[in-house]
């Protein structure tokens, strides 16, 4: 899910004249100018406040040390997609910091503007994440300190009616002169918030500066394998040309860089091999 707003007569154009390709082949991840490093996103994570009293009941007290435990599930899987990006490839840095968004700096308002609907003042609905995203990404954007991190991520309890598991601010990190780089994620399973790992990859793929969805692109996804395909396959790993093009595009230079380690890219090495095998 993105936030860029198009026409429909300039969707309309786009989807009757561009000319889509067939399914890329898996194609591993390049190093432009060697030595390349991997780019850490530095993120500030934040609990819906039911999200957090549930969690707080399986821990039957401070659900901290848990919530540590659930975010490490989930950024050792999304960190293992994001790898496979090119030049070093990109890691979610968290350091086990969360808060529940009541005792946070974040203070919400009861509405929001609605970019999406003609910038109409609407009433936030706590039961649409969109409408979650807008007000979150506000509240954000009045910060004093609004860039003092690359990524704000709010955690919600996933809706069950509503299809959409995430959402994300396109082309914001390192933008700062975009709308508030946010995300919400939301959470199906208390005992594993891993569950949806590669939905939460794409949207930061959004964030990073995938503008647009794999379908606008490609004739087809075999076996729901395109990251950036909506929707996204339960069992999707393969960042398609098209997403590596953009995100190469966008600069990203203001994220630290880690210099990868002998060891460590004999792993990244093994685990590219692995998911090549799997899309052959």
């Amino acid at each position: 899910m993105i936030f860029k707003l198009w026409s429909p007569w300039l969707l309309f154009w786009v989807s009757c004249t561009a000319q889509k390709s067939p399914p890329p082949e898996f194609v591993g991840p390049v190093c432009d100018k060697p030595p390349c490093t991997r780019r850490v996103i530095k993120v500030k994570m934040y609990i819906e406040d039911s999200l957090w009293d549930r969690m707080a009941r399986e821990a039957r007290g401070d659900p901290t040390e848990l919530l540590g435990v659930q975010m490490d599930i989930i950024f050792r899987c999304v960190n293992r997609l994001l790898q496979h990006l090119d030049n070093g490839g990109f890691k979610v840095d968290f350091a086990r910091d969360v808060v529940k968004l009541n005792r946070s700096e974040i203070v919400l308002e009861d509405t929001y503007v609605d970019r999406i609907n003609g910038n109409k003042t609407t009433k936030v609905d706590p039961t649409d994440i969109i409408s979650q995203t807008f007000q979150f990404q506000e509240a954000v954007q009045k910060l004093p300190d609004r860039h003092s991190t690359d990524l704000r991520i709010l955690f919600i309890t996933e809706r069950g009616s509503d299809p959409t598991l995430a959402t994300a601010e396109e082309t914001c990190i390192c933008n700062p002169d975009w709308f508030g780089c946010v995300a919400v994620f939301s959470i199906a399973f208390l005992d594993n918030w891993g569950h949806n790992a590669n939905v939460f990859a794409h949207e930061i793929g959004h964030a990073l500066g995938m503008d647009l969805h794999d379908n606008q692109f490609y004739t087809s996804n075999p076996k729901s394998r395109l990251l950036m395909w909506v929707p996204v396959g339960f069992f999707a790993t393969i960042w398609s040309p098209e997403a590596k093009r953009r995100i190469n595009n966008q600069d990203n230079s203001c994220l630290t860089k880690e210099i990868l380690s002998s060891k460590e890219e004999e792993v990244e090495v093994e685990e590219v091999e692995e998911v090549d095998d799997i899309f052959s």
